[in-house]
């Protein structure tokens, strides 16, 4: 597939309210590659929030390149699929917490818990994880 033809395919996609994807042309450093921007909402999840039930509304991004030159229309939407059940992993193990000290025992921006997520799913690099965020 076409950088252009991919980038089309993932600007027309339509998920939960609130999801935008934005694809960029990303072939000037990769060959048959994009970038792809996801913009969701969620709530700020800092620990010192939970108990008032996360009150603060955020919009979370984070951006992902796929190489798209050997894919078809199928392909690249199961990409796309992989990427967003990466955010919701990702957003789900921010959220869950333990009562009455409101730990998250698999944080993904605490290194114990990039650790213990690593463990429970045979993965072993924390970079994953860095790639989330406002940064």
């Amino acid at each position: 597939m076409e950088a252009e033809s991919a980038i089309k395919l993932v600007n027309d996609l339509v998920y939960k309210p609130g999801w935008s994807f934005i694809a960029r042309d990303h072939t000037n450093r990769f060959e048959g590659a994009i970038t792809m921007r996801v913009e969701y909402p969620a709530r700020s999840s800092n620990r010192d929030r939970a108990v008032f039930g996360y009150p603060e509304e955020i919009v979370n991004r984070v951006s992902f390149p796929l190489v798209v030159k050997d894919c078809n229309d199928e392909d690249l939407y199961a990409e796309i699929l992989q990427v967003i059940m990466s955010i919701e992993e990702h957003e789900a193990r921010e959220f869950l917490r333990v009562e009455p000290t409101q730990w998250a025992p698999f944080h993904p921006h605490r290194v114990k818990g990039m650790r213990r997520w690593a463990a429970r799913t045979g993965r072993s690099d924390l970079q994953a994880d860095l790639q989330f965020g406002l940064a």
